[in-house]
């Protein structure tokens, strides 16, 4: 055979231009629909992220057929909060996990549980929330789904098998799960741990460890291990063991180094606390003055009518229970002027804002009313560090604000919201 037998057949120069064309058009596709774009051809996108928007993980405006950031964020939202591996792939378990979510919250809405969660099932959910006095905006949120008695979160909330056993070995430590529950898997004995520590701690009891709980829980800890003489990283690990049995038998205990009712009350800590005060101390109840005006006016007067109130023991305050305050505080003033929403971790606001439509991520138009929050994102604790509620907006770009736990009280600051590290404004609903 000649060698010019072996070159490749000749082509027209439109059939190779057609050719290149197409492969561009290719590349362009992949990269407009970014790293799941193949998941867009596997799943339904708009039954996705209908079911997504119903759950309130995404806004209803997202509903456009296109498998975008915003689609994959709210993806990896509800796979943290349902135990799945977080990679924003609306894979085969977690199209399972969130139809079978929809179809709870369509059972309980007396509406026929098909998965979709379509205008029928809206309807039917506004239904349920009127009859029970809740916002009637059709959409299944943490309050209607803990009225319907369904787990939102039916893992730790972080994904992080190493999160649960941290969760598991401080339940453990303080009497409220079984000796061998340390087992990293967020199971029923784990959920009934949760439940009991929070109805002692006067937490919203419904069985998630949520920033709220976590907070209440790594406190707790951290009051045994200082009693006990040990370093408090609220780890409740064998160092904390073996410091609690040496406390325990030099008081005449029984030196099984569990930090159970007997050796708490020989410690001097409260197991049991009521509205937020620790053994019976009280900062009182908040007083609010009538307050009259818009959504946003009653806001701003009841967070001034604070001013000054300082928290007393660790953390303790009178917006909830003893734990970081910035949050309780805030959705506290919020609640006051009738917005429905309570929450003790900055970083929900973020995702209140994106789920009403009330979210400025750019900073953009502040108004006294709203919530500024700081950090570099919603993500968990460590990046959201604190919230306040903007007072006044300046003319000069400065705003000043209301804030709760700064400096261990309610004090007002002028500053740039930029300049201080704030990285989202969200408006109240119907402000």
């Amino acid at each position: 055979m000649s060698a010019t037998n072996l070159r490749p057949p000749t082509r027209a120069p439109g059939a190779r231009l057609t050719s290149t064309a197409l492969a561009l058009a290719m590349i362009l596709f992949g990269l407009l629909l970014g790293p799941t774009a193949g998941q867009a051809h596997a799943v339904d996108v708009r039954l996705l992220q209908r079911d997504l928007a119903g759950l309130s993980y995404a806004p209803l405006s997202g509903v456009d057929g296109v498998y975008g950031s915003q689609t994959t964020d709210s993806v990896r939202h509800f796979q943290r909060d349902n135990g799945l591996s977080v990679d924003g792939v609306a894979g085969t378990n977690t199209m399972t996990a969130l139809l079978a979510k929809v179809r709870q919250v369509q059972a309980k809405a007396g509406v026929s549980a098909d998965g979709d969660y379509g205008p029928a099932t809206i309807n039917a959910v506004r239904s349920y929330q009127s009859a029970r006095h809740l916002e009637a905006d059709g959409i299944a949120g943490p309050q209607t789904m803990g009225a319907m008695n369904i787990d939102r979160i039916t893992s730790s909330g972080t994904g992080s098998s190493n999160d649960t056993r941290l969760l598991q070995r401080n339940l453990t430590g303080l009497g409220y799960l079984g000796e061998g529950g340390v087992d990293g898997v967020y199971g029923p004995a784990t959920k009934n741990a949760v439940l009991s520590f929070q109805s002692d701690n006067d937490l919203s009891v419904d069985g998630i460890a949520g920033p709220l709980t976590n907070a209440a829980l790594t406190a707790k800890v951290k009051q045994v291990q200082g009693k006990a003489n040990t370093p408090a990283d609220g780890d409740y690990g064998p160092a904390t063991i073996n410091a609690v049995r040496s406390y325990q038998s030099a008081h005449g205990l029984e030196a099984d180094g569990i930090a159970g009712p007997q050796t708490m009350a020989s410690m001097g800590i409260p197991r049991e606390l009521g509205g937020g005060t620790p053994g019976g101390e009280s900062g009182g109840t908040p007083t609010v003055p009538p307050l009259d005006g818009s959504v946003r006016d009653k806001i701003v007067q009841a967070a001034r009518s604070q001013l000054g109130v300082h928290e007393w023991g660790n953390n303790c305050n009178p917006y909830g229970p003893c734990v970081a305050w910035c949050a309780l505080f805030t959705s506290w003033a919020w609640r006051q002027a009738g917005v429905n929403f309570s929450t003790a971790f900055s970083g929900d606001f973020y995702y209140y804002g994106r789920n009403h439509g009330t979210l400025h991520s750019g900073l953009s138009n502040p108004q006294p009313g709203d919530a500024i929050v700081f950090g570099t994102g919603p993500q968990n604790t460590s990046t959201s560090v604190h919230v306040g509620i903007i007072e006044k907006a300046n003319a000069d770009g400065t705003v000043d604000t209301i804030e709760g736990n700064s400096s261990d009280q309610v004090i007002r600051r002028h500053f740039s919201p930029a300049a201080r590290g704030a990285y989202a404004i969200i408006s109240p609903a119907g402000g």
